[in-house]
């Protein structure tokens, strides 16, 4: 999918303004987002500020919003906050170096996808395993508490290996 025309902006030229971009994007702009289990409800705020450093373009990032992801604790919808800041050094190919501090991004200056930007940061910022942060909002079936598997009567356990020792005696013979 390719971005949008009015998603593209010159970076080159708005460091050269020393320019501040915000944008607010849903789910339907995050198609890397949604390959990523992002559910309906996911929303995301960012602040780009624009700059120079030894004559190269960066980009000040910072994503905040809520994504919302399957729990996987209870496999329900759960609000992940993601509050998400990098600082970027656009450049053309991996073999360029990157000086401290920054982190190398791919791209083309001159026409920079703003969305995929945002997404790419999203995604660093998102969990590696979703689940609420309050356990009791999960609703878990409570497990059967270990005493009573303890106390279960002997005829009910399954017990695959109790006549292993009796069938080895006897390959013996």
């Amino acid at each position: 999918m390719s971005p949008a025309r009015s998603d593209q902006v010159n970076a080159v030229e708005l460091a050269g303004r020393a320019a501040t971009l915000t944008r607010e994007i849903g789910l339907t702009q995050l198609p890397r987002l949604v390959e990523a289990g992002a559910l309906p409800g996911t929303r995301l705020g960012a602040v780009m500020v624009f700059g120079k450093f030894e004559g190269r373009t960066t980009v000040e990032v910072r994503v905040e919003g809520s994504v919302m992801l399957t729990c996987q604790r209870c496999l329900r919808p759960s609000e992940c906050r993601i509050d998400d800041s990098a600082q970027l050094l656009i450049v053309a190919n991996d073999a360029e170096a990157v000086p401290g501090g920054f982190e190398a991004t791919l791209g083309d200056a001159e026409r920079l996808s703003v969305t995929e930007l945002i997404e790419e940061q999203a995604l660093l910022g998102m969990p590696l395993v979703p689940m609420h942060e309050d356990l009791a909002q999960c609703d878990e079936v409570q497990a059967v508490p270990a005493t009573e598997a303890v106390d279960a009567p002997d005829e009910e356990r399954q017990r695959p290996f109790a006549n292993l020792r009796e069938m080895l005696d006897q390959g013996e013979r």
